[in-house]
């Protein structure tokens, strides 16, 4: 009887010390296990590492932790997480529980998200939307296939690219060669224009100059012609045209009766019997100023002493 009594003193001290330790490990994670708590349960496909006793989230806050992990059959396909939550916490139908896992090194937890638009507060033992929070490694490994796959078709579409010029070789080498050769020639051609544009700088300025010089020259000149402009401007060349008109028409009109015979000048240039009579006339003093040459006496008598003039013989005869 006193060995009896001893054992269930033992096992009465250790079932005391598991309780002990249960509900001072709940308290040091901030639950307190007298409280009531209600039952959910979330189905996952992976549970990625999460245990029985971890820890329910709630804006930060434990509020509850994980009861059990069980395949929902024999398919295995799909886990079932039964939940205990503190029974002051209030969850809607909108409520989603997302499995996360805060660092690489650190245990997984379950994360209650309380979305808005809940229409039905959640019961006890009914069933709460799960989601799963994709971790560091997973989002490392689908950016890098990502970042892989996109390499692979840069790499795919530069050898589609590069495939025409692989045959032409030769060709592309020529190519930069000349190129190289143009490049020479034209850092000499540019060199030769900087000699020149320098050796045409001063040329430039006094041709400029001169330019300046002619301008000034030429100011004068155009303020000569814009005076002669005005002058121009000033005459009244239609009444000028309008008299030279009509000296024209008088001229013509003068010229008609000229060439019809009216009048004396009319006369004398269509008639040519003037012309006749004063060539007899002169043929008529020519000859005798001919005869007066040759015989002054018959025209010309000296007399000291008076004497009468004699008659020409033919008068005498008379």
């Amino acid at each position: 009887m006193a060995k009896g009594s001893k054992e269930f003193k033992i096992g009465l001290f250790a079932a005391l010390m598991v309780a002990a330790l249960y509900i001072g490990f709940n308290y040091l994670r901030g639950l307190d296990v007298f409280s009531p708590q209600n039952t959910y349960y979330v189905k996952y496909q992976n549970v990625r590492g999460l245990n029985k006793g971890n820890r329910i989230i709630l804006n930060g806050l434990d509020v509850g932790s994980v009861v059990s992990i069980q395949f929902s059959d024999d398919s295995y396909n799909e886990i079932i997480v039964t939940i205990a939550i503190d029974k002051t916490i209030k969850l809607t139908d909108s409520t989603v529980a997302k499995l996360t896992k805060p660092g690489l090194i650190g245990a997984s937890q379950i994360q209650l998200i309380m979305k808005e638009g809940g229409t039905q507060v959640l019961k006890s033992g009914m069933e709460i939307k799960g989601d799963v929070d994709k971790n560091l490694t997973e989002l490392l490994t689908e950016e890098g296939s990502s970042v892989t796959q996109s390499l692979l078709a840069l790499v795919s579409k530069i050898n589609d690219v590069l495939a025409p010029f692989a045959n032409k070789a030769n060709t592309i080498s020529q190519v930069i060669d000349n190129f190289k050769q143009f490049s020479g020639e034209l850092a000499g051609i540019t060199r030769e224009s900087k000699l020149t544009l320098t050796q045409l700088r001063p040329k430039l300025g006094t041709l400029s100059d001169s330019l300046l010089a002619a301008m000034g020259s030429i100011k004068p000149l155009l303020t000569e012609y814009q005076q002669l402009g005005q002058k121009l401007n000033a005459i009244d060349i239609e009444n000028q045209l309008i008299v030279a008109d009509s000296i024209l028409n008088g001229t013509q009109h003068l010229l008609k009766r000229l060439n019809s015979g009216d009048g004396t000048l009319g006369k004398l240039i269509s008639n040519d019997s003037l012309y006749s009579t004063l060539t007899r006339t002169m043929a008529d003093l020519d000859s005798l100023l001919i005869d007066l040459r040759y015989n002054p006496k018959r025209y010309i008598h000296f007399s000291i002493f008076g004497r009468k003039n004699k008659l020409p013989a033919k008068s005498r005869g008379q």
